[in-house]
């Protein structure tokens, strides 16, 4: 059983319900790790240097708070991705996407079918390697500005009408499709 359905009203249906695909979802935080790891050894060769040099201790371990962003830099995104992996889950009913995602906390989003004015997938280059997609739900209220968001939680681009999206999908047209179908049906019942 979905964590999501106990979020669901009365009478409301169930049309799709997933979870990203792991590699696909993961992978792009892996981007981090060449930058973390040069600045690692920037850090722990300062250690290095200052140790074999014979400078005074205060001076070798200055570097140490280095070497432990650099650790962060290079398995933080990867350990933060993963987590949020354990927690995201989509669901489209016959009313509204419901997406859950987060690392430590939960962010679940909630968008009404009328709210929505147009959805579409992209597809990038780890997509393709994995046979996946992003479908982006766009809304009202789109500036291009706000919470620099992707998909995958990190990076630029995003924007308060890109949510929700639903990352890294197994059949991402098939998903697009059922929920534009989804949303004529709804406009249809509510001009009725």
């Amino acid at each position: 059983m979905s964590k999501l359905e106990r979020l669901l009203n009365p009478q409301e249906r169930i049309l799709w319900s997933g979870r990203p695909e792991k590699k696909a979802f993961v992978l792009p935080v892996t981007a981090a790790i060449p930058f973390g790891l040069i600045f690692l050894s920037f850090a722990i060769f300062w250690m290095w240097g200052a140790a074999s040099a014979g400078a005074p201790d205060f001076f070798t371990l200055f570097g140490l708070p280095f070497v432990l962003v650099g650790f962060a830099i290079t398995i933080g995104p990867l350990l933060w991705q993963i987590l949020r992996y354990r927690n995201t889950e989509y669901m489209i009913t016959d009313k509204r996407i419901i997406t859950q995602t987060g690392a430590i906390g939960l962010d679940t989003r909630f968008v009404d079918f009328d709210k929505i004015q147009e959805v579409y997938v992209k597809i990038g280059i780890i997509d393709r390697l994995f046979g996946t997609g992003n479908l982006y739900a766009m809304t009202a209220g789109y500036s291009g500005f706000g919470p620099a968001t992707s998909p995958y939680g990190y990076g630029f681009g995003g924007g308060y009408g890109f949510r929700p999206s639903l990352a890294a999908l197994k059949e991402p047209y098939q998903v697009q499709k059922l929920l534009q179908e989804a949303i004529e049906r709804s406009k249809a019942a509510a001009q009725i």
